[in-house]
């Protein structure tokens, strides 16, 4: 067999692997704690543009916008928001390809005296070599905009 051929197979293999991985990360998130999903240096990002997070209590004074680096501060912020996101979030879509997940899905906000609002969600992650987060982002997305972006990427 050919070198290139030999390569390619491996290739396909490790990214084959990495998937199953990956899977099994997001199968058993509820499982792991925090210490077991971040790498040390992580860098969490929540882009919640106009959503008001200032109900949270770790988050307070925030504006929509919010950065977290090292395990620390990321997991304090995500203790924080988790039990919203678990109970309110509904993730629709799984991307997996390579080290680098997204999940897309509905983050479903409650405001007063209005019922629920449902918001398009996206949530980014890479991974490192040891299976755990080195960069995670959450983000409320415009879909006209992403559906742009879509086809400007697909477009001669």
């Amino acid at each position: 067999m050919p070198t290139k051929d030999v390569e390619q197979q491996l290739e396909a293999e490790d990214l084959a692997q990495t998937k199953r991985m990956i899977e099994a990360i997001l199968d058993g998130w509820h499982l792991l704690t925090w210490n077991e999903l971040l790498a040390d240096d992580i860098v969490l990002s929540l882009r919640l543009g106009g959503l008001d997070i200032s109900r949270i209590s770790a988050l307070r004074g925030c504006s929509g916008n919010f950065r977290a680096t090292g395990q620390e501060e990321a997991r304090r912020a995500l203790k924080s928001i988790y039990g919203d996101l678990r109970k309110d979030l509904s993730v629709t879509t799984e991307v997996i390809s390579g080290y680098h997940v997204i999940l897309l899905g509905k983050l479903a906000v409650r405001k007063l005296g209005h019922g629920a609002e449902s918001l398009p969600v996206v949530i980014y992650m890479a991974l490192n070599s040891e299976r755990k987060i080195r960069s995670m982002t959450i983000a409320i997305v415009d879909l006209q905009t992403l559906a742009d972006a879509i086809r400007n990427v697909s477009e001669p």
